[in-house]
């Protein structure tokens, strides 16, 4: 993959040791497990590549988010196209941004499953993905294909490894994955820089059906997302973040091509991203005056409700002390502990028990 744009390289690597001397390696427990694979060791193994970059969720402004789904899109064609290389684990942490000086461009990591494409497009299970990020293809065949979804934990000595099975892996399993990014971004936060959104438990979010501990529960919930359309199109606009509103049609859009997505091409996905892109505004103010606005308002709305309730029995003491200082007659003390959430303050009893 070496020169093509967003894929990074490796300057350096190191073998991670246990103790001085005794590298850490799979094999040391990997029978530990009935779902233990045969012949499926691995090496830790710590790397430092180039250029450096950011997590796709730590978007700047909308068009950046969108800018950059479209960039790593771009980079599963080419890879799949010209260099016969098929990624296999696309998913929230592995799509970044980078900063080359001239603007910004999407940037896909984390080659180690990515495999020459062959011709019956069957590969070892191992590299299949993120459990979140799965296509209904892949997690049904993983369904079928391994003794259990539930890790049990047994003796080394009692463990019996299984072969491992060969699993189906298109690039359309890939383009599905980029598309569960995208969506669990959209409600998972709020806004640029990485601004998490907190979700109410008890709430039936998207992103959690996802995120079953089986891989049948999350392969059928993702089917019931594309196969009840009416209702879930109703919840996607729902449970989208009012930040991202702008963004619903293109989500759309996307939803309606992978209902099918063995019908999906790669052009097929950058028609719908980059008709979208020429709608966005480029011109997005700033995240750090955003951030600034929305605390503001936040202050404004505290001061206005403490105007209504009277000052606490902190403020009251806070404004004795002042008092008695030269120059601070008339003046309020008022401590605003600043933070990136803005949090309400819990309410204030203005008599003490």
């Amino acid at each position: 993959m070496k020169g093509v744009c967003g894929v990074p390289q490796l300057v350096e690597y190191w073998l991670v040791e246990v103790t001085p001397g005794k590298v850490d390696q799979t094999v040391e427990y990997r029978y530990r497990s009935v779902r233990s694979l045969q012949g499926t060791f691995r090496t830790h193994i710590r790397v430092v590549l180039k250029p450096r970059g950011r997590p796709l969720h730590k978007f700047r402004t909308k068009y950046e988010l969108l800018a950059s789904v479209r960039d790593i899109v771009q980079i599963q064609k080419e890879a799949v196209e010209q260099r016969n290389v098929l990624h296999r684990d696309c998913s929230l942490f592995n799509a970044m941004i980078e900063d080359d000086g001239n603007g910004t461009h999407g940037m896909l990591i984390d080659w180690e499953f990515a495999v020459k494409i062959l011709k019956n497009q069957s590969y070892t299970v191992g590299g299949t993905g993120t459990l979140p990020f799965m296509s209904r293809a892949l997690l049904l065949q993983l369904h079928l294909k391994t003794p259990t979804d539930v890790l049990e934990l047994k003796g080394a000595s009692s463990s019996r490894p299984y072969p491992p099975p060969l699993i189906k892996h298109c690039y359309q399993d890939d383009l599905e994955s980029m598309f569960y990014v995208f969506i669990w971004i959209l409600i998972e936060f709020r806004g640029p820089l990485g601004m998490k959104r907190i979700l109410d438990k008890s709430h039936n979010w998207i992103p959690h059906e996802w995120s079953a501990s089986k891989f049948k529960m999350c392969c059928d919930s993702k089917t019931s997302f594309f196969w009840h359309d009416e209702h879930y199109v109703k919840e996607l606009t729902e449970q989208i973040h009012p930040y991202f509103k702008s963004l619903i049609p293109v989500v759309l859009d996307w939803y309606e091509l992978m209902k099918n997505p063995k019908n999906v091409h790669f052009d097929d996905v950058l028609t719908v991203l980059n008709k979208h892109l020429a709608d966005l505004p480029m011109d997005e103010p700033s995240p750090e005056l955003l951030v600034s606005r929305w605390l503001l308002r936040a202050l404004k709305e505290q001061d206005e409700k403490d105007e209504k309730e009277g000052p606490s029995v902190e403020e009251k003491m806070s404004q004795s002390v002042a008092g008695t200082l030269p120059g601070n007659k008339n003046k309020r003390v008022i401590d605003y502990r600043w933070t990136m959430e803005a949090m309400p303050k819990p309410k204030r009893s203005k008599t003490r028990r």
